[in-house]
């Protein structure tokens, strides 16, 4: 039996927008998992409800939350009908997301019996995840699922994105709702402004814990090198590789009451890497 609370982080800065979140667990769970989805995901995306259950049955207490910015909002957040706030995000917004929801975490005392946080995010949440390491001596244990190693290099180049300069926004096509996403200029400016803060490669070189860096051998949205680099940065790391595409098989919607091959290897690869010493 899963217990399941769902919360809501306010703020008094009027920048901040509120973020939603859940927590899987049982009563006996013990260890911290939080989970940062990645680029035009949310919380319940595919099998993220899936893996909770996954995560809560192996003794972790999972939480889950929508980045500020990712479109949602609270009455919808599996869908982006907000799409002013989705082109005024930027990896600054989402990585002081990451430190809102920690302090949420450390002000409720979920974790009050360890003072270890685990924290797992995929494709660009695995970038954040990295960077999160930086401000947050509490996390122990760092697991980065397709994850994103160089945020330069993912921007457009030359005339694209002089093109962007000048229209001040460009477009991102979401084949699944058929949408036309927006992205202010802000985005990659924010990131020049930014780049020492922003740069996973420093994030890791400086990260004490251990890392663990997965890869499906198959995807086509992030280079299989990104995995090699980050676990060379990182000084107690190891690499998982598994044959399979960016997403470890999930899609959305994902109506089966089981994980695909990939995405449940993927899983247990993770819960053993965070139980072993």
């Amino acid at each position: 039996m899963f217990l399941k609370e769902t919360f809501i982080i306010n703020s008094d800065n009027d920048k901040d927008l509120p973020i939603i979140g859940d927590l899987t667990y049982k009563k006996d769970s013990k260890n911290l998992v939080v989970f940062c989805h990645g680029f035009k995901g949310f919380k319940d995306w595919g099998c993220w409800n899936l893996i909770a259950n996954l995560f809560a049955e192996n003794g972790f207490k999972f939480l889950k939350f929508n980045f500020s910015h990712n479109g949602s909002t609270l009455d919808n957040p599996s869908n982006f009908p907000d799409l002013q706030s989705f082109s005024l995000n930027n990896y600054s917004i989402e990585l002081n997301d990451v430190q809102r929801v920690i302090d949420y975490i450390v002000l409720n005392n979920y974790n009050s019996k360890y003072e270890q946080i685990y924290i797992v995010g995929h494709s660009r949440g695995g970038a954040i995840a990295c960077l999160s390491t930086l401000n947050n001596p509490l996390i122990d244990k760092l697991v980065s699922w397709a994850g994103v190693a160089d945020f330069k290099e993912r921007f457009p180049k030359n005339k694209e994105l002089e093109q962007w300069k000048e229209n001040g926004i460009r477009y991102i096509s979401n084949s699944r709702t058929n949408q036309e996403m927006p992205i202010s200029i802000q985005f990659y400016n924010d990131f020049i402004e930014n780049e020492s803060k922003l740069s996973i490669k420093t994030a890791l070189l400086n990260y004490s814990g251990k890392f663990l860096a997965c890869y499906g051998s198959l995807d086509q949205v992030v280079p299989n090198q990104y995995a090699l680099d980050m676990a060379k940065w990182a000084a107690n790391s190891s690499i998982f590789k598994i044959r399979t595409n960016h997403t470890f098989g999930s899609k959305h919607p994902w109506t089966k009451t089981n994980l695909p091959d990939s995405l449940k290897e993927l899983s247990l690869k993770t819960i053993d890497f965070l139980k072993s010493d």
